[in-house]
């Protein structure tokens, strides 16, 4: 199991955390299954998957759970690419509620809040 989740989740190359926050630095290496179909001239990573990932992390770093109930301001500013090393921070709001920024120095890839229930 532990090596088809790696086909699906990016690299983490570092983890800073608090209590209520996570900084994960990561590399979304090539060979991620995401990439298999998705644009042949130009992989991207969806847009579903980058709102995945935010959600699979929170639940591991952060202890958050439940079904997804609401997302909001969902934005997706920049491509992420093959070979990228980008910053995700999520930051927990209350039990029930995060937001996710994925970043690269003054780029800003992809933002939401996420409600779970």
């Amino acid at each position: 199991m532990k090596n088809n989740a790696q086909k699906l989740l990016p690299s983490i190359t570092a983890i800073e955390r608090t209590s209520d926050s996570v900084i994960l630095d990561l590399k979304i290496n090539a060979q991620l299954r995401c990439f298999k179909g998705h644009f042949d001239d130009v992989a991207v990573v969806p847009g579903v998957v980058q709102l995945d990932w935010a959600i699979t992390f929170a639940r591991e770093y952060l202890a958050m759970s439940g079904d997804v109930l609401n997302i909001s301001v969902l934005k997706f500013q920049k491509l992420l690419l093959p070979e990228m090393q980008v910053q995700l921070v999520i930051e927990k709001k209350h039990s029930e509620k995060f937001s996710f920024c994925y970043f690269k120095d003054d780029d800003k890839f992809a933002s939401a809040r996420v409600v779970l229930g």
